[in-house]
């Protein structure tokens, strides 16, 4: 019998479990894994840095070290090689707003409008979250952006009750694996211990100021103010920490973003979430400042917020290239695929209608624009552009290897389009976070989901009997 050709690299369908299980032991045993993946279509979302159709990505500890056509000099011994012919290696996806906390409780009230999510979230239920509860929903939600290809998440914590709370949320992240941009808020209704914005310097000094931590801080608001907002951003600046505001919307938020663009408030440490319905002027504002933007497409528009339209064509307009975001689970698909595809059909149809009407030149968006969002334009809204956001040599080793070749995919002809049309969590055959696997041959590695279910089904069960709620799944809540 002839010996298989070591040499030769492999499509990742021709490699057994038993070596996916094998290769995983060889990273695990290594404290500081050394991993070449051969043979891929590598998508960087660098342009000093060319996609290549098929190309060798080298990452050394925490970083990403080399991509280059061949590689093949740097298979020495103690490195882990990677058949990874048939997949597309890209950024890891980031998330730059989710509501972690209140995810055991997903797709709860899936046809309900804002009003109704309000009321359902923070005036009945919020305010019976134990911190435990709040180490369920964010386990569940960290390990489900994770499975489905997201590397980093701003978690939106608007439910911090006590300090035990925001405790539980980092130990959450820090079972998960993920990076984590942990956007502090005060409640927005109920008895709380009033520790915020106080405990922030506490947070970061614990949670974030190791040169290793995968965690990092932003001040958020909503529409609580426990001092005026100009305050609250003078703190969060003299803590070297930067300022996420959700619900800015119409003529109110219009109001708030002319009155800080013209005071000089307002910059690129400060991202602005939803901006529905603004003015031009507020917008002139965010584009003059170069203060970021974060849309959240489904979210718009299904929860009917102002006029539903998510405000991508404003963006646009004004020259600000906006990062994406899921908002909310219990009403709301769950990935970033989705994120893209809306932002890609809405812009596309709105275009076409222009075009219809005669304006034949109206510029359309296209695949590469909104993978952009989802992962350089994440990073920047969030800080962390310097770290993550594309495959570059230096950065942090948060990437995705998506499988190409799987039945939804084949054959692979084209890298993005597969990427943002055709690929789901079930194609991500692998997640890395800072070099480390937290997905490997389409499985998380390292979690008890059985755990986890438990967990999250303790949470529901829990808020179901302190507010009278009867969780049926036929019998839809909030009708």
């Amino acid at each position: 019998m002839t010996a298989p050709d070591q040499s030769r690299v492999r499509p990742y369908f021709e490699v057994s479990d038993a070596e996916w299980r094998a290769k995983l032991s060889e990273l695990e045993a290594q404290p500081s894994p050394r991993v070449l993946f051969r043979g891929a279509t590598i998508v960087t979302m660098d342009p000093d840095y060319p996609d290549l159709a098929k190309g060798d990505l080298l990452v050394e500890g925490d970083r990403i070290s080399r991509i280059a056509p061949d590689l093949a000099e740097e298979a020495r011994a103690g490195t882990v090689v990677v058949d990874a012919v048939g997949t597309v290696l890209a950024p890891g996806l980031v998330d730059a707003h989710r509501h972690c906390w209140a995810n055991s409780l997903r797709r709860l009230i899936p046809d309900v409008d804002l009003a109704g999510y309000m009321a359902t979230t923070h005036s009945v239920m919020a305010s019976s979250y134990r911190p435990q509860d709040m180490y369920a929903g964010d386990l569940a939600t960290m390990l489900g952006a994770l499975d489905s290809g997201v590397t980093c998440v701003l978690d939106f914590s608007h439910n911090s009750r006590s300090s035990a709370h925001s405790d539980a949320v980092f130990e959450a992240y820090r079972h998960s694996g993920i990076r984590a941009v942990h956007a502090s808020a005060a409640p927005e209704a109920g008895d709380w211990d009033e520790q915020w914005p106080a405990d922030l310097s506490r947070l970061k000094e614990v949670y974030c100021s190791s040169p290793t931590s995968l965690n990092s801080l932003r001040l958020a608001v909503v529409s609580r103010l426990v001092k005026p907002l100009e305050d609250l951003m003078a703190d969060a600046r003299s803590l070297g920490v930067g300022i996420t505001l959700d619900a800015v919307l119409g003529p109110q938020g219009s109001e708030f973003v002319v009155d800080f663009g013209r005071r000089g408030l307002l910059g690129p440490d400060v991202t602005l979430i939803h901006c529905t319905d603004l003015i031009d002027e507020a917008w002139r504002h965010i584009a003059d400042s170069d203060t970021r933007v974060t849309l959240a497409p489904t979210s718009d528009a299904q929860l009917g917020i102002l006029d539903g339209q998510f405000p991508i064509q404003k963006c646009l307009d004004f020259g600000i290239r906006p990062s994406l975001s899921v908002d909310v689970e219990m009403s709301l698909a769950s990935d970033m695929f989705s994120q893209m595809r809306c932002v890609l059909t809405t812009q596309r149809s709105d275009a076409a209608v222009r075009r219809y009407a005669g304006d034949a030149e109206f510029p359309l968006i296209e695949t590469r624009d909104v993978l952009e969002f989802a992962t350089v334009q994440g990073a920047r809204a969030i800080g962390l552009e310097g770290q993550i956001g594309s495959l570059t040599p230096g950065k942090q080793a948060d990437l995705i290897m998506i499988q190409a070749q799987d039945i939804n995919n084949l054959p692979l002809n084209n890298a993005i389009g597969t990427i943002v049309l055709g690929t789901d969590a079930k194609n991500i055959n692998a997640v890395f976070v800072a070099g480390v696997a937290r997905k490997w041959n389409g499985r998380l590695v390292g979690q008890d989901v059985n755990k986890v279910r438990r967990l999250a089904q303790e949470t529901r069960d829990h808020i179901a009997s302190k507010v009278g709620l009867n969780v049926d799944p036929v019998a839809p809540t909030g009708h």
